[in-house]
């Protein structure tokens, strides 16, 4: 995955809100966890360190090598009804997110819109070829 990794631009970058900056998984320069109320700091842009990784919608589901949680039958109803662009569409409030993880990567957010892509391709409904932008952090 770490080959097709590309910088965030800055516009995209200055959209992200503290809430996805806070999935960062890296620590402070202390060893603290982010957003704790040992260390409640939101982190840096910097230091969160955005990119742009885009998988073909076949791939995701060998891609992922770790997830936060389960899937959430009424948040997977409520996805299920989007339209392919929706479903697609990069999102800066709410991206599909992950940190990579050797050939992969693990979901940090998005896990149930992951989840209904790699159902349409299993289901013949996306191809599999279809670029999905993941926003890829420290």
């Amino acid at each position: 995955m770490q080959n097709i990794v590309k910088p965030l631009s800055e516009e995209e970058a200055a959209r992200l809100s503290e809430n996805v900056r806070f999935r960062i998984v890296k620590r402070d320069a202390k060893g603290k966890p982010f957003g704790t109320p040992r260390n409640p700091r939101v982190p840096a842009v910097e230091e969160f360190n955005p990119q742009i990784g885009e998988l073909n919608a076949g791939d995701l589901a060998g891609a992922i090598r770790g997830r936060k949680h389960g899937i959430f039958p009424e948040q997977a109803e409520n996805i299920r009804k989007m339209s392919n662009d929706e479903l697609l569409r990069f999102r800066p409030e709410d991206p599909i997110s992950g940190n990579i993880q050797g050939d992969g990567f693990n979901i940090t957010g998005g896990h149930h819109r992951l989840n209904e892509i790699i159902r349409r391709v299993e289901a013949g409904e996306l191809p599999a070829d279809t670029k999905v932008r993941i926003l890829i952090h420290d």
